[in-house]
């Protein structure tokens, strides 16, 4: 058995799907394969066209709001998204994601494995890991604990270099970080990025495939990714069961509501709800066939979605309503603002919408 996982993950972990494409080219970057360990040690060319830029992820911090995206970008806004300034950032890679415990305590996450951290709202920010740190502890450990699969995994890891992605997180307090990303790769500190350990073990992910997004519900918690994967703990981690569900394609965003209800929506626009922790699943009707990458739930429970044809979509009655009048440029995250407005990112910066924007 392990000589067939063996072979299948050697492929596996140098293959391109389309999916990955997807992701790539929202970032509009090359530094995942041919320079990312010049950009860790590069901090991000501060310009005034970050704004208007591929913009990732986005976090509200007090009365501010913080988004990161291509080449390191971070950027800050204090007046509710109509202007923009450039944060310093210690690196040059791509940041995916980004989140906030408070206003002060904050991590943004990014290709190359890099995790960095804010204790003073976004002002400084440091590294706690990159991906050459990354693949040397995970072959310690992996070592340590004469795991001949682990042991492979983790050598695997350190020689294919420093250009595995984050793709998404959960924080869940100041000290305690849980990330996945490209390849399968989970991590989780619960001492500020000081210390990491794996939960790739806790998952059965044989192939290595991408994880996109990971979303937490009381003990619930939630991952999907590439290939119609999905798995699921009820037990806050502890194990997991993976979830078959009837698409094959890749799932980019997911939410957790009630005690058992799940939502999935990815490629093609394909989105799928269960009632049941994933034993049953219906399809929910989708008008617009363009891959929807981000989805939150708003303050009236409502879940929103974007997609990359620039339209936003609310979840009624098992059907997605598109929700904004006019298409905007492709977007790539969603964020709800005060008195329900949007805050839409997209590969061209920015977008604000005001909630008599939306039908």
């Amino acid at each position: 058995m392990f000589d067939r996982t063996k072979k299948t993950l050697s492929i596996v972990s140098r293959r391109f799907t389309q999916t990955t494409l997807v992701i790539l080219m929202l970032c509009q970057t090359t530094d995942a394969f041919s320079s990312v360990a010049d950009a860790f040690d590069r901090s991000a060319t501060q310009s005034k066209l970050g704004p208007k830029a591929a913009l990732m992820s986005a976090a509200k911090v007090g009365d501010h709001v913080v988004v990161v995206g291509e080449r390191g970008l971070i950027l800050r806004s204090d007046d509710d998204g109509k202007s923009w300034r450039q944060l310093p950032s210690p690196v040059s890679v791509t940041l995916t994601g980004v989140r906030f415990t408070d206003d002060k305590n904050g991590y943004a996450i990014g290709h190359g494995g890099i995790v960095l951290r804010t204790a003073d709202g976004g002002a400084e920010w440091k590294v706690q890991l990159d991906g050459r740190a990354l693949a040397q502890t995970l072959l310690k450990k992996a070592e340590a604990s004469n795991d001949e699969e682990a042991i492979y995994q983790a050598k695997l890891l350190v020689s294919d270099g420093p250009d595995k992605p984050f793709l998404d997180m959960l924080l869940l307090s100041p000290d305690h970080l849980i990330v996945v990303g490209a390849y399968g790769l989970v991590l989780e500190t619960k001492d500020g990025g000081k210390t990491w350990a794996s939960w790739m073990n806790r998952i059965q992910n044989y192939f290595g495939l991408h994880l996109y997004s990971i979303r937490k519900q009381a003990d619930r918690i939630l991952v999907a990714g590439e290939q119609g994967f999905v798995a699921l703990s009820t037990d806050n981690g502890q194990t997991f069961t993976t979830l078959e569900t009837p698409y094959e394609g890749s799932y980019f965003t997911a939410e957790l509501l009630g005690d058992s209800e799940i939502v999935l929506a990815g490629l093609r626009g394909n989105t799928l709800i269960s009632n049941d922790n994933g034993a049953d699943w219906k399809n929910i009707k989708n008008p617009i066939s363009a891959s929807i990458l981000a989805s939150y739930i708003s303050a009236n429970g409502q879940i929103i979605m974007a997609n990359q044809a620039g339209i936003l979509l609310g979840l009624t009655e098992n059907r997605l309503v598109p929700l904004t009048r006019k298409r905007l440029p492709p977007l790539t995250n969603i964020l709800e603002k005060a008195n329900g407005n949007v805050l839409a990112l997209s590969i061209n910066g920015p977008v604000s919408i005001d909630v008599g924007d939306l039908k």
